[in-house]
């Protein structure tokens, strides 16, 4: 007889998450985990990363106190102190995840999983990924380190060399050159941020340039020729080693799963990185649920439409939907309109002008993707799923009243916009 009825291997936000929802539906659940719980996203990526964002952000603005007629003596920050914050902020939720483990009565096996299948009727698999390297640049923590090791470091360069114009490289290039750092990104690709809508990338890289960042793109980095420290930051490979006796499906070095989660050995579902296009933390959350949910007699299946994403650069990035070039190439006619932050009074108030809110419609306007450059990107986002998810016309966003001074006062100007009927731009 099988000792539990789900077992969760890794305890990252997939499996942490299907471990929680199983047990919510009555499941004796076992949860896998030879490190933190949290995975990736709390203890190496989203959570710690944005905590000192955060402070090189508030540095970054105190630096302009006079703008707001604030006078302030000298300013420093403190990296070691920093650090230390972003430790105790990721201990603090870490906890949080281990409280929530204990109260749905999951047992944490702080180890590796053995492979063993006999113990559960059912596995999920949420193994997560670790940072890619390239031939030749071995991690070592100083010289060529990964974002891991880069969460930790507490000197401030002289130099920084970053590989990768991805998310993770453009989080790091704004808190180092917040500190005071040389930057330069290398990116392989034509353009940096991919995926990402084309104005939006024009209007960050000028941002980014402002901040004396330099943006090498059709570039490949030569180690040879660094002078300072480097950071490879080119994406993240699923964690797939530990799982070949299981003769799992394969598909492009990521573990195969249908669209219920299931992968080609029956009774074995997989979420999160392991498995996933798009390597985001709220993905695994669904794939998570999903996962559970089906495991345990349920039908539910999951979708990459409408998975949004949120980039904390200054100003932030969000979106949701096909950018404006995706449209144009999927649809015959589409409709755009956009509405800049500098004709937001909230903004001109709280000194926010850079950016633009932008709506990509079907000439039936039915919404097809949100775009957003400015303060409160990822606050604003939370609308823009909603109405882009359910496929909202461009008439019920125009037709939503906002209050007013605010900043989702945007997304009802762009729509009115996309509609020729701007009231605070020309159309």
């Amino acid at each position: 007889m099988s000792k539990y009825d789900i077992i969760v291997v890794g305890g990252g936000p997939g499996g942490y998450v299907a471990a929680i929802r199983a047990a919510q539906l009555g499941a004796k659940v076992a949860l896998y985990e030879k490190d933190k719980v949290g995975g990736t996203c709390l203890n190496r990526g989203c959570i710690p990363t944005k905590a000192l964002i955060a402070c090189t952000s508030l540095y970054d603005k105190i630096q302009k106190a006079q703008n707001y007629g604030i006078k302030t003596g000298d300013v420093s920050i403190d990296l070691k102190a920093v650090v230390d914050r972003k430790n105790k902020v990721v201990e603090k939720v870490v906890k949080g995840v281990e409280f929530l483990l204990k109260k749905n009565d999951i047992e944490i096996i702080r180890k590796a999983w053995d492979g063993e299948r006999k113990m559960a009727e059912k596995i999920i698999l949420a193994t997560g990924s670790s940072p890619a390297g390239l031939p030749g640049m071995n991690f070592d923590g100083e010289k060529f380190m990964c974002s891991n090791d880069i969460l930790d470091y507490c000197h401030v360069p002289q130099k920084l060399d970053i590989v990768g114009g991805g998310v993770i490289g453009l989080h790091f290039a704004q808190i180092y050159s917040s500190l005071g750092t040389e930057v330069t990104i290398y990116e392989m690709l034509p353009e940096i941020l991919p995926g990402v809508d084309e104005e939006v990338i024009s209007a960050i890289k000028r941002q980014l340039k402002r901040r004396k960042i330099n943006i090498l793109t059709n570039t490949k980095f030569d180690p040879s020729k660094s002078s300072g420290k480097t950071l490879i930051s080119i994406g993240r490979t699923p964690n797939i080693q530990d799982l070949e006796k299981l003769n799992l499906k394969m598909d492009k070095n990521r573990v195969w799963v249908n669209e219920k989660m299931e992968t080609s050995v029956p009774g074995i579902y997989a979420v999160g990185d392991l498995v996933s296009l798009k390597q985001f933390a709220h993905v695994a959350y669904e794939q998570g649920v999903i996962a559970a949910e089906n495991a345990l007699g349920g039908n539910n299946t999951f979708s990459y439409d409408f998975v949004p994403y949120g980039i904390y650069t200054h100003p932030e990035i969000g979106a949701v939907g096909l950018t404006e070039k995706e449209a144009r190439d999927k649809f015959k006619n589409i409709k755009v309109g956009k509405f800049p932050y500098a004709a937001l009074g909230i903004a001109q108030a709280m000194g926010e002008i850079e950016g633009f809110i932008k709506v990509v419609a079907d000439e039936n306007n039915k919404l097809l993707g949100i775009h957003i450059l400015g303060a409160e990107a990822t606050c604003l986002l939370g609308s823009a799923v909603v109405a882009v998810k359910n496929g909202l016309k461009v008439e019920q966003l125009s037709e939503t009243l906002q209050a007013h001074p605010s900043y989702p006062e945007g997304l009802h100007e762009a729509a009115l916009h996309a509609l020729r009927k701007s009231l605070h731009i020309l159309n």
